[in-house]
């Protein structure tokens, strides 16, 4: 016990003694904000997207200009009113714009046209053509002799409500805006698994190979076993992966309880301290089942290069709960969602986004979180026989028949 917790010591002191983990536990969290939820918020933002810039618009008819001025101060947009369409297109080039709407006056018989310097501010001209196809059925059907009062009761769209069912048929209603923080939670807390897990697994696995190739390890095999070396390094990288998610935990709790009040930033409802608890169970459960294969297949890799062949699998297994994202967030009880989130090679990100979504029947949790603790311990053991028996083999790219065959030999 006392070799091992040397070790142990070693691992941990090596992680987090370096300036690389330092900047990592402070601005982690930032950069998951920076991939995730920002570029969402900005394209789903037309007043973001304009940069502060103005649309100008080249319109005849003052109801359409009127409407349109209507529609987008709402979303915080500043229109310019221009006579000379020549003179917009000019703006938009020189970036005094963000971009050009022209509506002639023959308009809805000839349609109107957006201009912009990139094309892609889908979000503007959306908008745009949503306000203009309103205007133009209203003006068809009362061109057709329908009275106003009966245009407005044709048009006006009937409720529609979205309500979550909750325990004892609790009800919450919801909306799209509840879907994107949900979207863009899901997609944080998957990135973080996804990154750390990676991270520390990689970590790990070339840490074994350095030795390896040093011909360090010899001297660290005649004083302990390979089983404890193996262990060493997990639970000391295991707990340096721990003490950042605690850093991490701690931000959040600021984040949720201090910051977000106090600058009126309106934190999504999926991120609170219980959808942390199970952000830290299930990266747990991930690092200790993912470390334990890239410490095996470090001991079989005759270098970093041949790690990298070896562990595709691994990355695989990591990458198709991430392409898969949106369908499990739109459809977490989907037999494809079910299925992942009770295989134990993609359980820890599939339940974790059940479980922001629509927590799952309790034996489901239970039966995600049993299957994962047996995984980790029958990999943990046919880890340690490949680990004994590869650690010492040198001169040889092995392939991973040959490595399984290691594990029927003990």
């Amino acid at each position: 016990m006392r070799k091992l917790l040397a070790i142990v010591k070693r691992e941990f002191r090596a992680a987090t003694g370096n300036k690389t983990f330092v900047i990592m536990t402070i601005l982690g969290p930032f950069l998951i904000l920076a991939i995730t939820i920002l570029p969402g918020l900005i394209s789903s933002d037309p007043a973001m997207m304009t940069s502060g810039k103005p649309l100008a618009l080249v319109v005849s008819n003052p109801l359409v200009e009127a409407a349109l001025q209507q529609s987008f101060s709402q979303q915080g947009m500043t229109l310019a009113s221009l006579s000379d369409e020549a003179v917009g297109k000019d703006g938009v080039v020189a970036g005094d714009y963000a971009g050009l709407l022209v509506v002639p006056p023959t308009w809805p018989e000839q349609g109107a046209s957006y201009y912009s310097s990139s094309g892609t501010e889908v979000v503007i001209f959306g908008s745009a053509e949503a306000v203009l196809s309103a205007i133009a059925t209203r003006q068809r059907i009362g061109q057709a002799g329908i009275p106003a009062d009966q245009i407005e009761r044709l048009l006006a769209a009937p409720g529609f409500q979205v309500i979550q069912l909750g325990a004892n048929l609790s009800e919450e209603e919801k909306g799209d805006d509840d879907f994107m923080g949900l979207m863009f939670t899901s997609l944080g807390f998957v990135m973080l698994i996804y990154m750390t897990v990676l991270l520390y697994g990689q970590m790990i696995g070339r840490s074994v190979v350095l030795e390896k190739t040093v011909k360090t390890v010899e001297i660290m095999l005649s004083s302990v076993s390979a089983k404890q070396l193996m262990l060493g390094k997990i639970i000391g990288l295991g707990l340096a992966s721990l003490l950042q998610y605690s850093v991490w935990m701690g931000m959040a709790g600021l984040a949720i309880r201090l910051l977000g009040p106090a600058l009126g930033i309106a934190l999504p409802a999926a991120v609170s301290m219980v959808n942390m608890g199970w952000l830290v169970l299930f990266f747990i459960l991930a690092f200790f089942l993912y470390s334990a294969g890239y410490a095996a297949l470090g001991a079989a890799a005759e270098d970093e290069q041949h790690l990298g062949q070896l562990a595709w699998p691994l990355l695989i297994f990591l990458m198709i709960p991430m392409v898969m994202i949106s369908a499990i967030v739109m459809n977490p009880n989907s037999p494809v969602a079910v299925g992942l989130s009770f295989f134990p090679m993609t359980s820890p990100i599939v339940m974790l986004v059940r479980l922001l979504v629509s927590e799952p029947a309790w034996w489901e949790i239970g039966l995600c979180l049993g299957l994962l603790v047996l995984a980790i311990y029958g990999l943990s053991i046919a880890a340690a026989k490949i680990f004994r028996t590869g650690i010492l083999m040198s001169g040889k790219r092995h392939s991973f028949r040959e490595i399984l065959r290691w594990v029927r030999l003990h």
